[in-house]
């Protein structure tokens, strides 16, 4: 009979709660590998296409931007590559995509909800800069190989570097012309 109360208990369903959550972690942090030489783990790149590495950082740039609001101009990309090394260290590409504004409103907030967003997002971050001028930077996730937002008034920019895929920069360049 012991065995029918835990299953109808407060105390009882708190338990099964708290091993359905510990099995849930395990299954979502098996992809997380070592990092050689760091003590913090890091998630694996998967393998992806130049359409898709674009598509995932515009859209990082556009969330941003569309929270952010006000008028953005491209500066660079998004249709501009770079080189990178693959997963299994070949030689790959990356997008890069730089927008700028020339918000005026309030950068230390914005700066504050840029970290937020990213950290719920599962992204490490950092900021730099004093004085209502706040640069803030994410990385480490499965969608973009990094982002960051310059908070300055009257110049604030956006800039995100894709995924590393299977290409050669040079290519895609030429491919644009």
């Amino acid at each position: 009979m012991v065995q029918t109360e835990w299953r109808t208990t407060a105390a009882g369903r708190a338990a099964r709660s708290a091993v359905t959550l510990v099995a849930s972690a395990l299954v979502l942090t098996g992809c997380v590998l070592p990092e050689q030489g760091a003590g913090e783990p890091r998630r694996a790149q998967p393998v992806i296409d130049a359409d898709a590495a674009k598509q995932q950082m515009v859209g990082a740039v556009d969330d941003v931007t569309g929270r952010l609001g006000d008028a953005w101009k491209a500066r660079t990309g998004p249709d501009y590559a770079e080189d990178c090394a693959l997963p299994d260290g070949a030689s790959g590409a990356q997008w890069v995509y730089l927008v700028g504004s020339s918000r005026t409103v309030t950068p230390e907030a914005d700066a504050q909800d840029a970290i937020d967003r990213w950290k719920a997002s599962g992204l490490r971050t950092g900021r730099w800069g004093s004085g209502g001028r706040p640069a803030v930077l994410a990385a480490g996730g499965d969608q973009i190989a990094s982002i960051s937002l310059y908070a300055y008034s009257g110049n604030y920019t956006v800039q995100a570097v894709s995924l590393c895929f299977p290409g050669d920069p040079d290519e895609l360049g030429r491919d644009l012309e």
